[in-house]
């Protein structure tokens, strides 16, 4: 009977609750802010920008001026924020270009309580199409734009609404409507279309927006403006490209990265893709070609006397040390996966052989509570996750020896959860310990003494806790490959974290 109790609590779980959990995060993003870098960081000059987008909204981000006459707006995805188009940033500078990133509203430092797909969103993109125009160090003809995921589905849609942006990168460009998706080919993918259906229902449902258009119908009215699309992996996301790139008139581009991730492209191939985003740019934006030049921080570097060449040499390898060699993350997509499964491993660990012990399910003790031990329990573990995040902060400042100012440690009403960030370095043994920490004391450990002890509650309680660190083992799976020695940070916005350079890698 256990076995139809497991079949029925995971078919729920995957097919009803799945989608609406993700529906709800889709228009209440987490939110992380912007808090440690700038682009000081890359060596160039820029001014804070606050927009404000047609309905009021603030939308925060940063300008750096261009030096060629163009400049590319740049559109990261959802749950992120402007630092998720650092590398496109960077590769841009450097061939001379101005560039506009701002955080999308309900996203980082920007204004807003919901996102979807909708006007309001294309209008915030729009906004800042209308505040890089009126830029005296860029041309009419020089504004290009670059998206990612959701970022590519806005850059699309903005460009069908001005003649303003001359060129549109979209890299994994996200469905506007159902309209813009493949034909189902089999029937896997007639369920993963029905389920893509329902997940678009749901957001339709939390945030009371009318849709926009398909992005396929849109296409006729930015052409003869060129489109760059870039898809990632083998299944869904190159089907969806694909079928956009069947759908638009010449000239267009379709580049394929079969070995990355979703919105990761560069990191699979990361000097094709910062030679293929500039060249793009290059041919379609009206620029000065000689404007080619390494950044200011580079620059000067060459101009001071043999003394001072030593010391810059000196510090700039110091820095070298900091930056960031690679992101060991994982999506949150399937950061979310990997935290569903938890729930139905949790009842195979421990309640099926506290079963087989004792002669008695845990699950139908749980549901015979009465309403006073309901309420009981539901405080027990909303102060079970403050320890959770505590336990965190512990492994942070005692494992990895961090400085208790680097860590971060309150409660995110946005996200309703207590949450735990450092931004200190330490080693990626010591990042581990402290990741799994929680999962191990208030999870593993409980509910094995319960089986032991022949204790329901604490057996059920333990399970739960094992449950709630589902984003902890996401974060281990993505740092799985890191070597132990590395230096790490934890990353400001995605489960994992970032390797730096100092690392033996």
């Amino acid at each position: 009977m256990y076995f139809v109790e497991v079949l029925v609590f995971v078919s729920i779980l995957y097919f009803v609750i799945r989608p609406i959990y993700n529906a709800f995060l889709f228009t209440r993003p987490l939110r992380f802010r912007i808090s440690f870098f700038t682009p000081t960081s890359l060596g160039v000059e820029y001014e804070d920008i606050s927009l404000t987008s047609k309905d009021g909204t603030i939308l925060d981000g940063w300008y750096i001026k261009s030096r060629n006459g163009a400049a590319v707006i740049l559109l990261h995805g959802h749950s992120g924020n402007r630092l998720a188009m650092n590398y496109h940033a960077e590769a841009l500078l450097k061939a001379g270009y101005g560039v506009l990133a701002f955080d999308l509203r309900a996203h980082g430092n920007s204004g807003g309580k919901r996102f979807a797909r909708s006007q309001c969103e294309v209008d915030d993109v729009l906004t800042a199409v209308t505040y890089i125009s009126k830029r005296p160090d860029v041309t009419a003809a020089g504004i290009g734009i670059a998206g990612v995921s959701v970022g590519g589905l806005l850059a699309i849609q903005a460009a069908a609404q001005t003649v303003a942006i001359r060129a549109i990168w979209a890299d994994g460009a996200s469905p506007a409507t159902m309209g813009d998706m493949y034909p189902p080919y089999s029937l896997k993918s007639r369920y993963q279309l029905a389920m893509q259906r329902y997940y678009m229902w749901l957001i339709d449902l939390f945030v009371k927006r009318p849709s926009l258009p398909n992005n396929i119908d849109l296409f006729a009215k930015i052409a003869p403006r060129p489109i760059y699309f870039v898809s990632t992996g083998t299944a869904g996301e190159q089907r969806l490209v694909r079928h956009y790139v069947e759908h638009v008139q010449e000239p267009k581009t379709l580049w394929e990265i079969p070995d990355g991730r979703h919105a990761e492209g560069w990191h699979a191939r990361e000097e094709e893709y910062g030679r293929n985003l500039v060249s793009f740019f290059d041919q379609n934006l009206v620029h000065k070609s000689s404007s080619r030049v390494v950044l200011p921080i580079e620059e000067q570097s060459t101009t001071q006397t043999e003394e001072q060449n030593m010391t810059t040499e000196t510090t700039k390898t110091a820095d070298a040390n900091d930056e960031i060699a690679y992101d060991a993350t994982i999506p949150m997509s399937w950061a979310n996966m990997v935290a569903f499964s938890l729930f139905p491993i949790g009842y195979i660990l421990f309640f099926w052989p506290y079963r087989q012990i004792w002669g008695e399910s845990v699950l139908a003790n749980v549901i015979g509570v009465d309403f006073s031990d309901f309420i009981l329990i539901l405080v027990i573990f909303f102060a079970s996750i403050l320890v959770h995040e505590w336990l965190h902060v512990f492994g942070f400042t005692r494992v990895g020896k961090a400085p208790k100012t680097s860590v971060k440690y309150g409660f995110s009403w946005k996200g309703l959860a207590p949450y735990a960030h450092c931004s200190a370095q330490m080693t990626t043994a010591a990042y581990r310990i402290s990741v799994a920490l929680p999962g191990i004391v208030l999870g593993v450990i409980p509910a094995i003494l319960g089986i032991v002890l022949g204790v329901w509650w604490l057996t059920a309680w333990g399970t739960l806790m094992f449950a709630a660190a589902g984003g902890d083992l996401a974060v281990l799976l993505a740092i799985r490959k890191v070597p132990k020695d590395a230096m790490v940070q934890d990353h400001p916005s995605k489960a994992g974290c970032q390797v730096l350079n100092s690392a033996d890698i």
